[in-house]
């Protein structure tokens, strides 16, 4: 290479061709072109197989998803924000391991036929024309339009879709798992246990020795790190949102009337209330037939080859087809919208949008505040907008965060010192000021008085300025002393509880006393539950989650202690007796144990199909060109 490198750079024609490689490597970086060579791949960011995966077709996937995220998202993500956060990385592996299975799916010749392409495009609501509620293939072609999908690209995704569905489906076809195993999983699931219990009062527990000055004064000196009391810092924050703007903001009784007259019928009233016919015919041609003379404005009851007759009334909300409800509700329907045909249970359907009764319109005085607060925030937003770009310039000037509050009109909120948990060395946590996240996290990386820059939370923004730094420190042992008394009654208060409750239960374990005793000694109540317990009944049982799983793991006559909440009382759990089914039940509960089985030998075959379809099929990975489409789509944002 070095040797065709020195040859070409001896006469002009050699070193405009070097000249036009570096161009290239500039544009297009060094190491991309690199990373393409070394891999194999050339312009592909993964292959496996005849099936492989370019930038251009991941950018599509990531816009897709974040086109969908973003749908209902107050906050949309931009791209850089889906490198950053990894949604990139995981498109990306989905996507190798669809072109894995769909490299192996070529390798063995598994692809779906035209028609199966077809009868899958005619299941999808949004290609459906709204009258027929068929496929349509001008619906279809404008919906793939706006969804920037060409035609082939869309069939073809629907056909990969197809083809993993089979692979996925083939692999636990036909499963049965072997009597034997299926028996054994009936005696599990069937299997009873007897259990009986008293709780146990432990603060009746012998009470410890109280902890002496010398005691308190070796803890402290044997805890000082632990005591140390961390850094706190005194937090000035700004928070900006379009709330504080709804005082600046006027809406007039004028603007409320305006927007009222024009969306009153739409938006403040009762739903219209729509009468329409439903004609049923034997076959689709007579059903046709009827559709054609009723478009032509025939009378229905002229009509012939009318099986049934079916006049409905109702709302929106009472019509369950999404075609007929679009087709008799949608926007400018109006009476004589026709609908159909449809089959329904093997007849032919038509319908016809006989009249529509428009709801009552709720009058002015009852949705003004409605309209005029709905107008404010909208202003209000826009003023905040406006506001961001003074803060920005405030902020880059240098300005105090007190100066750059007064700039835009907003208060600045002044914070006793916390630590990094947003609690106060009295305990409290100062909730508004961690609701500024990583503004928040950021004063603690500043210097006092220095600015942060501004962070965007849900529905504000946030900028904070640390006030004054306290540094971390060991308060005196004076000051300490009574909550170290107090925390060491409490710990030997727990322990001596502990010991309580264990000593019944060594004593229940060791046949000094039973369970009936031990709970009489206590003055409490042995309790069961009404019947043996299962694995499938044992949350109905009043038990505790530790001890039901105590109690399925253990043996006959195990004897075991569960404190509550506060530690002061125990559960004594004792596991009387282990009953498996009987025969008879075996036989009920064969069907349920196969069925359950089946479908773990099932996810088991996938797992293993998914592992062999990897060792057959070899993917390549152009992990370069990967980081350099990420490091693209940062650069570009």
């Amino acid at each position: 290479m070095l040797a065709l490198m020195k040859s070409l750079m001896n006469s002009i024609f050699g070193k405009i061709v070097i000249m036009i490689i570096i161009a290239g490597m500039a544009f297009w970086g060094v190491d991309t072109m690199v990373a393409q060579m070394r891999s194999g791949l050339g312009s592909d960011l993964a292959a496996a197989g005849s099936r492989s995966i370019d930038v251009t077709g991941l950018d599509r996937r990531v816009e897709n998803l974040l086109r969908n995220l973003n749908a209902n998202a107050d906050k949309p993500i931009t791209k850089s924000e889906a490198v950053d956060q990894g949604l990139v990385d995981q498109v990306f592996e989905v996507e190798k391991s669809k072109i894995v299975n769909l490299g192996y799916a070529g390798m063995i010749g598994v692809k779906p036929s035209a028609n199966a392409v077809v009868e899958q495009l005619k299941t999808v609501d949004a290609f459906k024309n709204p009258l027929t509620g068929e496929l349509d293939l001008n619906t279809y072609r404008e919906v793939l339009y706006q969804n920037r999908f060409t035609k082939e690209e869309y069939e073809q995704q629907v056909s990969d879709d197809l083809t993993l569905k089979t692979l996925s489906d083939a692999a636990s076809a036909a499963i049965y798992p072997p009597q034997a195993l299926a028996r054994i999983q009936a005696r599990f699931i069937g299997e009873t246990r007897n259990v009986s219990w008293f709780i146990l009062d432990a603060t009746k527990a012998p009470k410890p020795e109280a902890p002496t000055d010398d005691d308190i004064r070796a803890f402290y000196d044997d805890n000082l790190e632990a005591l140390k009391q961390p850094e706190r810092r005194g937090i000035d924050l700004l928070r900006m949102s379009a709330d504080d703007f709804l005082s600046d903001i006027t809406v007039t009784e004028q603007e409320i009337a305006t927007i009222y007259e024009a969306t009153k019928s739409e938006r403040f009233s009762e739903p219209d209330q729509r009468t329409f016919l439903e004609l049923k015919f034997a076959d689709r041609d007579a059903a046709r037939a009827a559709f054609g003379l009723l478009a032509g404005g025939a009378d229905p009851a002229n009509l012939q080859g009318v099986v049934s007759r079916e006049m409905k009334s109702g709302t929106r909300d009472t019509v369950t087809d999404p075609a007929l409800r679009e087709a008799m509700f949608g926007p400018g329907k109006q009476s004589g919208a026709l609908f159909g045909p449809k089959d329904v249970s093997g007849q032919w359907m038509v319908a016809r949008l006989v009249s529509v009764q428009p709801g009552n319109v709720y009058p002015i005085e009852d949705v003004s505040e409605v309209i005029r607060d709905e107008l404010a925030r909208e202003r209000a937003q826009v003023l905040f907008y406006e506001k961001l770009n003074d803060l920005e310039r405030e902020i880059a000037a240098g300005y105090p965060l007190s100066k750059i509050a007064d700039e835009v009109g907003v208060p600045m909120i002044s914070f006793v010192p916390v630590d990094q948990t947003g609690m106060t060395e009295d305990g409290i946590s100062m909730i508004g000021l961690t609701a500024a996240g990583d503004a928040f996290s950021a004063a603690f990386q500043l210097n006092p008085g220095d600015v942060s820059n501004r962070f965007d939370g849900d529905d504000a923004v946030y900028i904070t300025s640390p006030r004054e730094i306290i540094a971390p420190y060991t308060p005196e042992f004076e000051t300490l002393a009574d909550d170290i008394r107090e925390s060491l009654v409490a710990s030997r208060a727990a322990t001596s509880m502990q010991t309580y409750a264990a000593s019944v239960v060594d004593k229940i374990k060791s046949g000094e006393t039973t369970l009936a005793d031990a709970a009489k000694a206590a003055g409490a109540t042995v309790e069961t539950p009404p019947g043996p317990i299962s694995r499938s009944t044992a949350e109905q049982s009043g038990l505790p989650s530790a001890a039901i799983a105590a109690i399925f793991s253990g043996r006959e006559g195990d004897v075991a202690s569960y404190p509550n909440r506060q530690g002061d009382h125990f559960m004594i759990v004792s596991l009387d007796t282990i009953t498996p089914p009987s025969e008879e039940q075996l036989e009920v509960l064969g069907s349920s144990a196969a069925a359950s089985l089946t479908q773990a030998l099932k996810d088991d075959l996938r797992v293993a199909l998914d592992y062999e379809v990897s060792k057959a099929t070899k993917l390549k990975v152009n992990a370069g060109a990967v980081n350099a489409y990420k490091a693209s789509v940062a650069t570009d944002q």
